[in-house]
């Protein structure tokens, strides 16, 4: 279902049919963040990302779930280059979840990229 204000209010909306209508009207970009993953750290949720990209054209970021670098290459793996956003993945690490800033370098980030591009380069 699809939530507004910061998931407090239900709309009863399906959010395939809602980001379709968002294209319709003329939106330039879909952000998607699955709010009952955002922090978890337990994976994007893919079926939500693979219906709403396949209803929809235009950019989309995704956000709400992602543990690790391989998370983020899955996405790309699967929707080329699209906006990946990720916050406790970067700031919470370890068994206890210290909290610790820890960004990919550049050859980690291009890495990601690269696979995409030779796994999909037949």
């Amino acid at each position: 279902k699809l939530f507004t204000h910061n998931g407090k209010k239900k709309t009863g909306m399906d959010p395939v049919q809602f980001a379709k209508q968002a294209e319709d009207l003329g939106a330039g970009e879909i952000v998607v963040n699955n709010i009952d993953r955002d922090g978890m750290m337990n994976g994007y949720d893919f079926e939500l990302i693979d219906r709403i990209r396949n209803a929809t054209s235009i950019p989309m970021t995704v956000l709400g779930g992602a543990g690790s670098l391989t998370d983020v290459g899955e996405l790309i793996r699967r929707h080329s280059i699209i906006g990946a956003a990720a916050g406790s993945l970067f700031v919470f690490k370890g068994v206890h979840k210290a909290v610790l800033i820890n960004y990919p370098n550049p050859s980690e980030k291009q890495a990601l990229i690269d696979t995409y591009f030779k796994s999909n380069s037949l």
